[in-house]
């Protein structure tokens, strides 16, 4: 991997500065699920839980994960991984990295 600092810009979706190559493919997966989903907007809004939602719209975010190649979400790592693509679609990406860089120092 090439060296990585605060100040590249990080190209979208790709998250090459998560140091963490299993969180880096979890969350390369859900962005790419969420886009082609087109649920943005909705993961943007105030949810009380991804891991036990019923809702249509969280199941179809999942299902389109496993389509998409990831299919070894715990509860928990789903949880977790919706909840960095909420804070995301929230505050943006670059907003994402400079808070990951600052826990990375």
């Amino acid at each position: 991997m090439s060296a990585f600092n605060e100040t590249t810009i990080a190209i979208p979706g790709e998250f090459a500065y998560v140091k963490d190559v299993w969180t880096r493919e979890m969350l390369v997966n859900a962005w790419q699920a969420i886009t082609t989903t087109e649920l943005w907007d909705f993961v943007k809004q105030d949810i009380e839980s991804f891991g036990f939602s019923q809702d249509p719209r969280v199941l179809r975010i999942g299902n389109k994960m496993i389509e998409l190649g990831y299919n070894g979400h715990s509860g928990a790592s789903f949880g977790y991984t919706m909840r960095t693509m909420q804070f995301i679609a929230k505050y943006g990406e670059e907003e994402y990295k400079r808070e990951l860089m600052k826990k990375q120092a």
